[in-house]
């Protein structure tokens, strides 16, 4: 966690945050240098193109042999590249909406408690009101965390788990920062290319 906050510090985003990327994991250095020797020549440019590995001097090498980005962070492939949450947003947002939800939940059981249907839970008519606004807060903090989880920003390290499985067994991470209108045909070249894991953002 202090390796992640001390790399927010020490980095700026790049320019391509609001644009969308496509990535596959590579098992050979073959596989990943006819990938990128394929989105060259398509005509993408060097500045999109991003590799990374668990070894960042494999990375290296290979972002040499191509020009290209050796920025790819095996423990969250997409930060820095895609505009995902990675500081804690998403968390954020669970909480908040499970904490309204709980609220919401806890008026309606206290009002329910005045109600016929307020009744239904079997408690002594003394502990009724108590016993209603504990079980609709209960429901209600987990239907919002639902929907906090559901509705809320993404986290970047969920978006990219394929990549940060793939890296940790040992291959290669390739992004393609390109519009979402080029990602059908991005896709089938690194593929052919024999890429696995393909991740769409």
């Amino acid at each position: 966690m202090s390796e992640l906050i001390r790399r927010d510090s020490s980095q700026t985003p790049h320019s391509t945050l609001s644009e969308g990327v496509i990535a596959c994991i590579y098992r050979s250095e073959d596989t990943l240098d006819a990938a990128a020797a394929q989105l060259l020549a398509l005509g993408v440019g060097a500045d999109a193109l991003h590799v990374g590995a668990v070894d960042p001097q494999r990375a290296q090498a290979a972002a040499q042999r191509h020009g290209i980005h050796a920025d790819v962070h095996p423990d969250d492939p997409l930060a820095d590249i895609v505009s995902l949450d990675r500081n804690g947003n998403a968390r954020d947002a669970i909480d908040r909406c499970g904490m309204i939800g709980g609220l919401v939940g806890t008026c309606s059981g206290i009002a329910l408690s005045f109600t016929p249907a307020g009744a239904l839970i079997p408690v002594p008519h003394a502990a009724l009101l108590l016993a209603n606004a504990g079980f609709y807060f209960v429901i209600g903090a987990v239907v919002g965390s639902v929907l906090g989880a559901a509705l809320g920003p993404q986290a970047s390290t969920h978006a990219g788990f394929r990549l940060i499985d793939g890296m940790q067994e040992g291959a290669y991470a390739l992004i393609v920062v390109a519009p979402h209108n080029r990602h059908d045909e991005l896709q089938k070249v690194l593929e052919a290319a024999g890429g696995t894991g393909t991740t769409r953002v």
